[in-house]
Formats: C-alpha cells, structure tokens, sequence
C-alpha cells in the first residue's frame, strides 16, 4: 500500500494535465471573429445561437402553423395544408412532414434536425466564429468523463480500505486516505474542463445572440402579442412563449416524447436524439445533433428549449432548461449562456 497514493497522485496528475491541454486547444480553435460577422444574419441563425437545431425547427414550424401552411393538432400530429415553402429550412420541414408517417411531431423535429437545411445553419455560424463544432470538443469529453468516473470508483476504494483498517502511523491518516486531495482535484478539472469542451456558443456568438434579443419586436400592450412572428418568438424564447395554447400543448407533449427517446437511447447515440452524427452537416447523423447536443448538454445555444427540444444540449428542453425559459434565460454551461 505504500507506492498506492503517489501512483494516484501521478495517474489523476497526468490525465488533469492532459484534459487542461485539450480544453483550452478545443477554445483556441475557434475562428476568429470578423466585425460584420458577429450578428445573426436571420431568424433561424439566432434560433441557432439560442436552443440549436431543435430551436430551428420548432420556430419554422411554430411561423408555419401561424399563417396556416402548417396544422398542429392532437396528439402532436402535423400535416400539411400548403405545401410552399420561402426557404430551405421551411423545405427541410415539409419535406420531414413527408417522410413521417402519421405526421407525429417529435418524428418530425428529429427528422428536421438532421436535414442538410438545419444543419447548414451552424456551419455557418461555426465558419464566423459563432459557434465552435462540436467534433473537436468529443474525445476530450468522453476523456473527461472517464476521469470523473474513475475519480468517483477511487474515492469510495479508498475510503472502503480506510474503513477495512489500512493502517496509519502516528504522524497522518492512512496512505489510502491521503489520496483522497488528488481525487477531489482530478473529479473538479474533469468536471471543469467537460464542461469547456460541451460548450459551444463563443462570447462572440453570445453577443450576437444578445443583440438578437434586444432587437426583436415587442408586444404594444393588450392582445398584441398574439400578432407577433411565431417564427420570431419562439426562435428567442423557445415554445413555452407560444400565444396558441394548443400549439404549445402539443410542443410540450412533443417535447416529452423526446426527451424519453434521448434518455432511453443515450448508451447508443450520446444522449442525443438528434442522432449519433459525427458526420458533416449534410450526413444523416446530423454533426450538431451529436454528443450532448440537447444538453447542453447542449450544449449548442444559450437558452430556451435545447437543442433538440428536450434532449442536448440532454434532458430538458433548452440546453438545460425547459422548452422556452422565457425571454432570454441561459442554458448555463451546455453551451450557452453569456458566452463561452
């Protein structure tokens, strides 16, 4: 027992050092930001930034149903009255309605955030410097995420040799126990450095999103907010901000249902129901669904219903936290929040 506290100290010591390197490697790579790029060229750009692919989708079909090319009823079926669109995330969406049989909404969101259309929106911001990729940042977490298991594993070995009477000496607690610092360090630095990795919208992204919010219209008083842009609304706040209270019943069911596939397929695809994608954009995994998109995990935007919709940026929807928390709360460290 005599070499086991130093071996510990050397293991979590090298491993820490190693996932400090990878971290601020993953921060480091971001573009850097041209002046007339840091801004949200478009609605589903801030949709983006906000809650990720999920947030895209929802926000066309939310502007959809609103001037009636889209219906949205009981029990969270879409169908289509119109089949125009006015670009290729509003393409992307009839033709995910197409592709689902029975028109069940969280089929259809899920099916949408793996769309070329959807996911050309983040390459975008990835390009200007926005957005970090997500690809970069995975082997670090998945490194970090060991580590704080093994950290956890180690610490209930020491203290179960402590209890089984590993012996002391007059000057200090028993060798095992004395690992229980280095323990704590390496839990903390995986724990930090996980969540530098999943992060990905940049301060510059931050800002953008920001001055979107500021931006967008406000309600004059009375009922008028029930003629604001659903796109609009729900792109910066997430469904929850919905007028239709039906519309957002059948979101919030949706919601629902993704959130429990995400949880019931995450040993398989990450967590994310967006799908596994460690693909380009234009692969059928979709690379902004992958690896803790809804949770952010998400970590893809900054707030309001993840990125996925009940997923990614994991569980909830809003990379953290409830589709929609409202006009601007932040996702907290999946990726989103005043800046990364």
């Amino acid at each position: 027992m005599t070499g086991f506290a130093p071996w510990v100290f050397l293991e979590i010591g090298a491993v820490s050092l190693v996932l400090l390197f990878g971290a601020a490697r993953v921060r480091l790579r971001t573009p850097s930001v041209r002046r007339r790029d840091a801004a949200a060229h478009d609605v589903w750009e801030a949709a983006f930034l906000a809650g990720g692919p999920g947030r895209v989708v929802d926000a066309a079909i939310a502007g959809m149903h609103q001037d009636g090319r889209l219906a949205v009823g009981g029990p969270a079926v879409v169908t289509v009255r119109q089949a125009f669109a006015h670009d290729a995330v509003e393409a992307a969406v009839l033709e995910a309605v197409a592709r689902t049989p029975g028109g069940a909404l969280s089929v259809l969101r899920a099916t949408a955030r793996r769309s070329p259309a959807v996911q050309g929106v983040g390459d975008r911001l990835a390009a200007r410097g926005l957005l970090r990729r997500p690809e970069p940042g995975r082997p670090w977490r998945r490194l970090a995420s060991a580590q704080m298991t093994a950290c956890v594993v180690l610490f209930f070995v020491v203290l179960l040799l402590s209890f089984a009477g590993s012996g002391g000496d007059a000057y200090g607690p028993p060798p095992a126990l004395r690992t229980v610092p280095a323990v704590v360090v390496g839990l903390v630095v995986a724990s930090l450095c996980k969540k530098a990795c999943t992060r990905r919208i940049t301060k510059a992204g931050a800002v953008a999103l920001r001055s979107a919010r500021a931006a967008r219209p406000r309600p004059l008083g009375g009922g008028a907010a029930v003629a604001l842009p659903a796109a609009s609304v729900v792109a910066l706040g997430g469904t929850a901000l919905i007028a239709d209270e039906l519309l957002r019943r059948q979101f919030e069911e949706a919601h629902r249902a993704t959130a429990a596939a995400a949880g019931s397929g995450s040993g398989a695809s990450g967590g994310s129901s967006c799908g596994g994608g460690g693909g380009g954009s234009g692969s059928d995994g979709g690379s902004w669904c992958g690896a803790g998109d809804g949770g952010s995990g998400s970590g893809c935007g900054s707030s309001g219903s993840s990125c996925g919709g009940g997923s990614s940026c994991g569980g909830g929807a809003s990379c953290g936290g409830g589709s929609g928390c409202g006009g601007g709360s932040s996702c907290g460290g999946g990726g989103c929040g005043g800046g990364g």
